[in-house]
């Protein structure tokens, strides 16, 4: 009977089921929204601006609203990085505070120029930036991105003008469906893929969908197996034409070519009925079953009890042992800068930095543009807008992103761009309970795993995914990234099934989801106790050996062991990895202080979401995305080795701007060095109704990877939490409890978030 009230005090403590006459929410008073400017902090709202008046008297730039394919327009206006001398000479050592300039790319009749526009927020100069030495050299009028409003009008014309020669087979073989400006219901759009650049000329492929209210889901869900590839290679606009057209599973010549066949009956037609009534890709809830009822309950909330334990300084946040600023760079997307735990800098740069699709497929789209790089579309500035209390638990901190959006020439706010909010991460941080030899318990000590978490969503297309930047109250340092959204789909018929199995499952009629793989690129910039680190690896072994295990009994058995390898030269630290040798990625620097162990002070780096590039090195486009050739990359830092792509990889893959592999060709020395560690991260995704339809779920869908202390502290930083539980049997049926004494066991309610959801402001 005495061993089971422990058990049942022990339970209720932990379970928060106890008596306290607590009652109380405080009011958050821990929480100061500071205007403190930085040196890594994203342009501003007059920033751009300025920029905008200054290229448009200076460069003759017009606003890419009324731009042409003959005129100049700003297609990136973003913070030009700050060499990192000059923003630690700022930061450590109260140095001057660095210029501010903005990186301006600019879209050219001719061709595509990159200039550095300053000093901010009043420019005076410019000038052409000066191309890195791993750089191609020019950038060419092919090279131009073709998401802006004077290139989509031009193509949007074209593409409406071959439309009108298709009407009669959109309409017999769509269910009356038929395309153009005057149509108001039963209606076919279509959606561009990113331009191909082959010995010169510019190809795109264009494919049709039926396009529904919102309320019965996405065009994208509903393809027709229509496309056409057009040649917009000419700076003249008027000269783009279509070259090929593909329909029902067969090329023509020519749009002529089809509609000469189609009347005469000489190929085979479709008729595809609408599923107007079928709501597969809505995401309206629906469908009501017994197991519902129980989610009319409201689900948990979980939030501060006694205010916020992060304070904010700008985008500067403090946070328990940690210190870290954070911005959105539009090229790229979010980047966190100067990450400390307890004062001493472990990262000065954590960045997404590319994200690669690979689709496999049995349409043109899926087959001739298949390597999709999502910077083409400048990955910042689709940075989404989050819903409070469903993107970000209730009591977050919202932040939002100002970018020069392409589409409209001018600045934009994007709200709730950021969030930042402290959560319990999954299982306790740590946890032991003791039994004794009665089956009773000696003590229990535990800790829930609180931690902060910095999130940001983006929205690419049909694609959204979610960032997780999580820092523990031990010094390690988490970064998740999970998946949701639409899934990219191409037609088909049940005639083709066979044949098209092997690229993915039918998700509706007519409708197959493409087996595709998913790549993230980022860049970790170590500065491990000073910039000057070192880089090795500790290889976990197998070999056999021998044990005499007593009365001259041997045991012929095998053993584990590690073996050290320190690493000198870039080409020694460039892994792809073999899961038949796990390793520890590890770095320090020597002539630091070492632990009371005599051991080196090191962080390790933990990929837990790797994926395997399939593709070989022959791969004829294998420079453009030579970066997810490698887990982890490890490279000396210089300034102009800022990014592992570009925004025009996309375009001339077969020559690409930037070729990863040049970062690693010259193989520098990487030992006492300020080295950058590149992390790939990624998944096979085979879509399915159930786990696709109407978007990917993200629940078993989220990658991550770690940096860890290794050594770096002589005993767990987590040790002086004041949420740390200790519990151990006390006289008289009572429990001995260390805990935080401000713990509530009465619950108070969470405090209404007063934030809006909106769009993006212009």
């Amino acid at each position: 009977m005495m061993k089971r009230r422990f058990l049942i005090i022990f339970l209720a403590h932990v379970l928060n089921i106890g008596l306290s006459d607590r009652n109380i929410c405080l009011e958050d008073v821990d929480i100061t929204l500071g205007t403190s400017s930085s040196t890594f902090g994203e342009l501003t709202t007059s920033e751009i601006d300025e920029v905008i008046r200054y290229i448009g008297k200076e460069l003759n730039a017009v606003p890419s609203t009324t731009a042409t394919v003959s005129d100049t327009f700003a297609y990136v206006i973003e913070k030009k990085p700050t060499r990192k001398e000059d923003a630690l000479n700022h930061v450590d050592h109260d140095g001057p505070v660095p210029i501010r300039e903005a990186s301006v790319v600019l879209v050219t009749p001719e061709e595509v120029a990159e200039y550095t526009v300053g000093p901010l927020p009043n420019p005076t100069y410019h000038f052409r930036t000066e191309k890195p030495k791993w750089r191609r050299s020019d950038l060419r009028f092919i090279d131009r991105p073709f998401y802006t409003p004077a290139d989509f009008v031009a193509v949007d014309t074209l593409i409406q003008k071959e439309g009108l020669k298709l009407k009669l087979l959109m309409q017999e073989s769509f269910n009356g469906y038929d395309m153009g400006y005057d149509c108001l219901r039963d209606c076919i759009t279509f959606s561009l893929v990113r331009t191909n650049v082959f010995q010169k000329n510019r190809f795109m492929w264009v494919y049709f969908k039926r396009k529904f209210d919102i309320s019965l889901g996405l065009d994208r869900l509903y393809p027709l197996p229509l496309q056409m590839l057009l040649n917009v290679t000419d700076r003249d606009p008027s000269k783009w034409n279509t070259i090929q057209i593909w329909y029902n599973d067969h090329f023509f010549d020519s749009i002529d070519d089809l509609i000469t066949k189609y009347n005469n009956d000489t190929i085979t037609k479709v008729k595809i009925q609408s599923s107007v009534a079928d709501m597969f890709s809505s995401s309206l809830r629906r469908r009501e079953d017994e197991f519902s009822e129980s989610s009319r309950k409201r689900g948990p909330d979980c939030f501060p009890q006694d205010g916020r334990r992060y304070s904010i300084d700008g985008r500067r946040i403090k946070y328990m042992n940690w210190e870290f600023e954070f911005t959105n760079r539009q090229s790229t997307g979010p980047q966190l800068f100067d990450i400390r735990f307890r004062k001493e800098r472990i990262v000065y740069e954590l960045s997404l930095q590319e994200i690669l699709l690979l689709y496999s497929g049995n349409n043109p789209v899926s087959r001739d543009a298949n390597v999709v790089l999502d910077s083409e579309i400048v990955n910042g500035n689709f940075i989404s807008p989050m819903a409070p209390g469903v993107d970000c638990p209730k009591g977050s901190s919202y932040f939002n992103s100002t970018i020069y959006n392409y589409h409209y020439g001018t600045s934009a706010v994007i709200p709730n761009a950021f969030c930042i909010f402290e959560d319990i991460d999954g299982p306790p941080l740590k946890r032991h309970y003791e039994y004794t030899l009665d089956r009773s318990y000696a003590f229990y000590a535990g800790m829930p795993n609180n931690a902060l978490v910095l999130r940001t969503m983006q929205t690419i297309d049909n694609y959204d995914y979610i960032y997780d930047f999580i820092f523990y109250q031990n010094g390690v340092l988490g970064t998740k990234i999970a998946a949701s959204g639409y899934v990219a789909t191409e037609p088909t018929t049940n005639k083709k099934r066979a044949k098209q199995d092997q690229y993915g499952f039918q998700l509706n009629d007519n409708v197959l989801a493409m087996l595709h793989q998913h790549l993230f690129n980022f860049k970790v910039d170590m500065d491990i106790k000073g910039r000057t680190n070192r880089h090795e690896t500790l290889a976990v072994k197998v070999r056999p050996t021998t044990l005499n295990v007593g009365n001259n009994i041997r045991d012929e058995t095998y053993e584990q062991y590690l073996k050290t390898n320190a690493k000198s030269t870039e080409k020694q630290a460039r892994y792809r990895f073999k899961y038949s040798q796990p390793k520890y990625y590890t770095f320090y620097n020597k002539d630091a202080s070492q632990s009371k162990l005599k051991y080196n002070k090191a962080y390790y780096l933990d990929n837990q979401g790797a994926s395997k590039f399939l593709f070989p090195d022959k791969w004829s486009k294998m420079g453009s995305v030579a970066w997810a050739k490698y887990q982890l990359a490890v490279t000396r830092h210089h300034d102009d080795e800022d990014t592992s792509s570009t925004i025009y990889n996309s375009f001339d893959q077969l020559d690409p701007v930037l070729n990863f592999d040049s970062y690693i060709s010259d193989n520098e020395n990487i030992i006492d060095e300020d080295l950058v560690a590149w992390v790939t991260v990624g998944m096979q995704h085979l879509p399915t109704p159930a786990n696709d339809i109407p978007v990917t779920m993200t629940a078993g869908n989220s990658l991550s990877f770690y940096l860890k202390p290794f050594h770096y502290f002589d005993e767990d930083p987590s040790m002086t939490s004041h949420d740390n539980v200790f519990i151990t049997p006390g006289r008289n049926g009572k429990e001995n409890i260390t805990e935080n004494k401000n713990n509530a066991k009465e619950n108070c309610c969470p405090p209404k978030d007063n934030i809006r959801f909106d769009s993006p402001i212009i």
